[in-house]
């Protein structure tokens, strides 16, 4: 990819001109913006200038509030991320992206770990396969039973924890690559995705905007949500609670060709993307 923006870009103008925005609520962790095609959220992402977000966003076009995806604020930035979820992440678009139901799990932790398993019985070498995870996550346990795990972290958790600067080192040359959906709003996922072209990649987390260009970009895998119940959704973000475990979210899953190959024991070779006629 050329042009950093050109991510952006791409997935700003798939929103209809004609898509107006309901209401957008800003919560302790969490951003929602409800429009009229559906409602996104986005973990919320503190940093960059504050410029801070507009008021009187009812009436106005979903595609302007996206378009805050691209601000330096990333408060404001993550509100863009929600408006972009609120019309990409649907479920009459999912299928087209390769919708993946017989995963057994959408948790990345949980369906990652027989993946990086598989990339272990795959070398000849002898040596463990390299997994970069970027952002603090629990539950990386198992993934650590097959692989070397290394933690990149802005803010760094552990004394174990690498900053986020060390993936320029890290990510070219690693076997398998997880990245949180907040490095859309902090504007690294467009460097991320190419660092990491060589790798099996997963975006996670509720802030993921699943969609095409996001898995041309790179995104093997998509691990995301969709909200299911947008009343408790606006409750559970304008009360400060984290939306995990809220039920307001709908867990999915996406995957390209070569996803699907590394989820369902097939072998890890890279593949083409197309995004007619994917089907999981």
């Amino acid at each position: 990819m050329t042009d950093a923006w050109s991510l952006y870009d791409r997935m700003i103008s798939q929103v209809p001109e004609d898509a107006l925005v309901r209401r957008v609520f800003m919560g302790a962790h969490h951003c929602l913006v409800e429009a009229e095609c559906g409602a996104g959220v986005a973990a919320l992402h503190r940093g960059g200038v504050r410029l801070r977000l507009e008021r009187g966003w009812a009436g106005r076009p979903l595609r302007e509030l996206a378009a805050c995806a691209k601000s330096w604020d990333f408060e404001v930035a993550s509100a863009g991320v929600a408006a972009l979820n609120a019309w990409h992440n649907q479920p009459e678009r999912l299928g087209a992206l390769g919708l993946v139901a017989d995963a057994g799990s959408t948790d990345p932790f949980v369906f990652l770990a027989p993946v990086a398993a598989r990339i272990a019985a795959e070398k000849n070498d002898g040596s463990r396969p390299r997994a970069v995870v970027v952002g603090h996550f629990p539950h990386l346990a198992a993934i650590a039973e097959h692989a070397d795990v290394a933690v990149l972290e802005r803010s760094a958790r552990a004394d174990t924890d690498l900053p986020d600067t060390a993936c320029e080192y890290l990510l070219p040359g690693a076997d398998l690559v997880v990245m949180t959906g907040m490095t859309l709003a902090n504007k690294t996922m467009p460097r991320l995705l190419a660092l990491a072209r060589d790798a099996l990649t997963c975006v996670v987390g509720p802030s993921a905007t699943i969609c095409a260009a996001v898995q041309e970009a790179g995104a093997d895998l998509v691990a995301g949500s969709v909200v299911a119940d947008a009343a408790l959704a606006r409750e559970v973000v304008t009360c400060g609670v984290p939306l995990h475990g809220s039920g307001a979210l709908e867990h999915v899953l996406v995957a390209t060709p070569r996803g699907r190959a590394a989820l369902f024991s097939g072998r890890l070779d890279r593949v083409s993307f197309r995004t007619e006629g994917v089907r999981a």
